[in-house]
């Protein structure tokens, strides 16, 4: 059988005359059009004459790429002729492709693989855009650059785990507020409700819907509110106990009922000799941490809506709201921690993977210390110093934790680290312009666990995976300070990994984002 083929350019085209290129060949011809080191003649390396066989099949030879087949290119084509064995996989069956290895030419970087991977699904012209991971971090290089740094020879089989690129971030909704919007929580039911909750310097609590309308709010502080937390009320449906902290030393709990759209005053938590920068409410809702200037951590039992207020530890009140008197209640902390030598700027639960777990509280801030405390035994079970101020903290399943600082920098930590002598601050992340305001993981435990957004003072919203040492996408998201944001909880099972935030900053603006 006589196979001619001969490549031919027309303004950048490649035609094929008599014949059909191997699945092979076409694959090196679809991936050496990503090469933006190597001009455009360099790739012509197949002529009439090479592609030309007599009474045999052309098979090129395993030890060179596709490409080079003793082309008279060859001395001038070094990054052509040099390849690795790569093999692909994937956790998402559904993109999945042939494990078996073959060679690419190491100069090929994430946008190259791409259109590889894309080959092997052919996806025609609706192509995917994918990232790649090599030893569980994410390949921001050319294969070549990877090799020289990490020292792996090029006769070494690469493993090349693929996922879906996450599309760019885009504007859903904005809602303008009178004053800063420097605090900002979202939460959802079972049963579908959804809110997202600010806390302006107004002093004023608003609801809003994920369609950016107001649907209640009302004046919760004497002073700019500096943090609010959110929590479905396993009780009852469409039911949701709101924290909000302000410089007036406060922490407040409200309700909102979903049907009615009202918020109704809980209690105000008392104690704090300072502004309260810091508040998180358990995922039951049946506790509130908060954390303040006056270097203390303190912990509430959240009053049930069946108790009547009648706690111990409640004092009844009546609190001037609008033309009328509303019930309040003043709580007293069921817990004080005592540790931090400056002001706390950050507090969370550790999430709990099972409802035996004990609880523990995390905390940080201008000390450098992230402080783990037990609520067992009512005491610090683990200090981690750092050598920066903490702005804002975000812990996730695993127990993992993110902080934000001053030297426009995120910080993640592994407090297992500290058992085994290794450093707790396990990497760095530096691409905010001005001092990062907020951070946080994202809620979802499973195809998102490596997920995280920063905000900062630049205005800039960041989309990290933890797995990679640079943003995936970042968005300008406020014409000033950006001061808080959260991502966006969503009410049914199958959106519980969908990738949405909001975020408030200096220009007065609520956004939300998706993608």
């Amino acid at each position: 059988m006589r196979l001619t083929c001969a490549l031919q350019s027309n303004r950048g085209s490649k035609r094929c005359i008599d014949g059909q290129l191997s699945a092979a060949h076409r694959l090196f011809l679809v991936t050496s059009r990503s090469l933006p080191t190597l001009p455009r003649r360099f790739i012509r390396t197949e002529t009439t004459q090479q592609w030309t066989r007599k009474d045999r099949r052309f098979v090129p030879r395993r030890s060179r790429p596709l490409s080079c087949l003793n082309s008279p290119w060859d001395s001038l084509n070094p990054l052509l002729s040099r390849q690795i064995r790569v093999k692909f996989v994937t956790k998402d069956a559904a993109i999945r492709v042939t494990e078996t290895p073959f060679a690419v030419p190491v100069s090929l970087s994430r946008r190259g693989l791409s259109q590889v991977v894309n080959h092997l699904l052919a996806t025609g012209d609706k192509p995917r855009p994918f990232d790649f991971l090599v030893d569980g971090l994410f390949l921001r290089t050319s294969l070549e650059k990877y090799l020289l740094a990490h020292e792996v020879s090029e006769e070494a089989l690469l493993v090349l785990e693929y996922v879906e690129a996450l599309p760019e971030p885009q504007k859903q909704s904005e809602s303008d507020h009178p004053d800063w919007v420097s605090a900002v929580a979202t939460g959802a039911t079972v049963s579908g409700d959804e809110l997202i909750v600010t806390g302006c310097y107004d002093g004023v609590l608003r609801v809003y819907d994920v369609q950016g309308a107001c649907l209640a709010s009302v004046k919760a502080h004497q002073g700019a509110i500096k943090a609010v937390s959110v929590s479905a009320d396993a009780e009852k449906s469409g039911e949701f106990v709101i924290a909000s902290s302000g410089k007036d030393q406060l922490a407040q709990l409200w309700r909102y009922t979903a049907e009615s759209t009202q918020l109704t005053p809980m209690a105000a938590l008392t104690g704090h000799l300072n502004s309260v920068d810091a508040v998180k409410m358990h995922a039951s809702g049946q506790r509130v941490v908060s954390g303040s200037w006056d270097n203390t951590v303190r912990v509430w039992q959240t009053p049930s809506s069946t108790d009547g207020g009648e706690q111990r530890s409640a004092k009844k009140h009546k609190k001037s709201e609008g033309s009328g008197a509303v019930s309040f209640q003043q709580l007293e902390a069921e817990l004080v921690l005592v540790g931090h030598t400056s002001y706390v700027t950050g507090v969370a639960f550790r999430p709990t993977q099972s409802e035996h777990d004990e609880d523990v509280v995390v905390s940080a801030g201008s000390d450098r210390t992230v402080r783990l405390w037990d609520l067992t035994t009512q005491s610090c079970s683990q200090t981690l110093a750092g050598n920066r101020a903490v702005t804002d903290l975000s812990v996730n399943v695993a127990g993992l934790v993110l902080t934000a600082h001053p030297d426009h920098c995120v910080r993640l930590w592994d407090p297992r680290a500290q058992q085994s002598g290794e450093s707790v601050v396990q990497r760095t992340f530096h691409s905010h312009k001005e001092w990062v305001s907020s951070v946080a993981w994202h809620p979802a435990h499973s195809s998102h666990e490596h997920l995280f957004v920063s905000g900062g003072y630049d205005g800039a919203a960041k989309v990290w995976d933890a797995r990679s040492s640079v943003p995936l996408h970042t968005v300008n998201a406020h014409d000033g300070k950006l001061l808080a944001l959260a991502w966006r909880r969503q009410s049914t099972q199958d959106n519980s990994d969908a990738v949405a935030f909001v975020s408030g900053g200096e220009d007065k603006q609520l956004n939300l984002f998706s993608v």
